[in-house]
């Protein structure tokens, strides 16, 4: 077995249970089935309701679907972020199946979507403003690729991030097992570094949400 063995999807009965976690994550927003919001509930609330404002300011009042599908996109990855930071909990965004299906979905809709809607729009952002004519063919061709390599940028940078912070928790877990030293170093060295992936779980949620509205936006 190697360090990458841990992300490999197990199988029970022929059955890949590990994939469970995208799905069970819905489970954690059963907002309109309750009648009286519970504290948790109600930070939840509080917490969507200031990210939705944030993005609001990004884009403007015209496009409050993109805000909202954006909004959502963010509070489910920092929520699987969050989840696989729990002991033997499969980290689902830590597999480039899952980001690259979310951001190749995601940025394929906004593509598909500025090209029919604005197709003049969508076709001026091929040439960057101010650059010559002579070179027009050219920038055409770089900002084509540019744009086609969005979804893989926007993925493996997900994958990447989640996938090495497990993979140092892993390393610093196999010190513990040299001396009783190496045991309490490795217990405070994961300590720091699971409180670090609790901020890089967060902020690399908002990064991906935060690109994909500008994706979107630039596109619209």
């Amino acid at each position: 077995m190697n360090l990458f063995s841990v992300f490999d999807p197990s199988s029970y009965f022929g059955l890949s249970m590990n994939w469970v976690i995208v799905m069970l994550l819905l489970c954690l927003f059963p907002l309109k089935y309750y009648y009286i919001r519970g504290g948790v509930q109600g930070i939840f609330m509080n917490f969507s309701f200031y990210v939705k404002k944030m993005f609001a300011e990004v884009a403007t009042s015209s496009k409050l679907a993109i805000v909202f599908v954006c909004t959502v996109t963010f509070m489910y990855l920092i929520t699987s972020n969050l989840m696989g930071l729990f002991p033997f909990v499969f980290t689902s965004t830590a597999h480039p199946m899952i980001t690259m299906g979310l951001g190749l979905v995601f940025w394929l809709s906004f593509f598909l979507m500025g090209w029919i809607k604005n197709f003049k729009h969508s076709a001026a952002h091929l040439v960057p403003e101010g650059s010559p004519i002579y070179l027009s063919p050219l920038m055409v061709l770089i900002e084509s690729i540019s744009h086609l390599m969005r979804p893989f940028t926007l993925s493996i940078r997900l994958a990447a991030n989640m996938m090495a912070g497990h993979l140092i928790i892993s390393l610093l877990a196999s010190i513990s097992l040299m001396s009783s030293i190496g045991f309490s170093s490795s217990i405070l060295l994961q300590s720091i570094l699971l409180i670090l992936e609790f901020g890089v779980s967060v902020i690399q949620g908002f990064v991906f949400s935060i690109l994909l509205l500008l994706y979107a936006l630039e596109y619209y």
